[in-house]
């Protein structure tokens, strides 16, 4: 995840969010099976930003809290990594 993430910021690319539009600044990874229940069929093999995931898992009432491992934020000017400390379900 990292090596993709590197690559991606020394090409100034952003992905586009398939789902908003927007410039997708944070990389993260969830597992396949929670990825096929969150998001819409149509948009499964797309780039879909954290904000549109996780209104698409708020949705459907699932708990991705614990999924999410180590998140990544690209700015123009640097990058940094989060983990997870605690979750909260709502």
């Amino acid at each position: 995840m990292a090596q993709s993430k590197r690559k991606r910021i020394r090409s100034g690319a952003q992905p586009i969010c398939q789902a908003c539009g927007c410039a997708d600044k944070f990389d993260f990874n969830v597992p396949d099976e929670l990825w096929k229940k969150v998001v819409p069929n149509k948009l499964r093999n797309q780039a879909i930003c954290l904000e549109c995931f996780d209104e698409f898992a708020f949705k459907k009432g699932i708990d991705y809290s614990d999924s999410i491992e180590t998140l990544y934020f690209a700015g123009n000017q640097a990058t940094f990594q989060f983990q997870t400390v605690t979750a909260h379900a709502a």
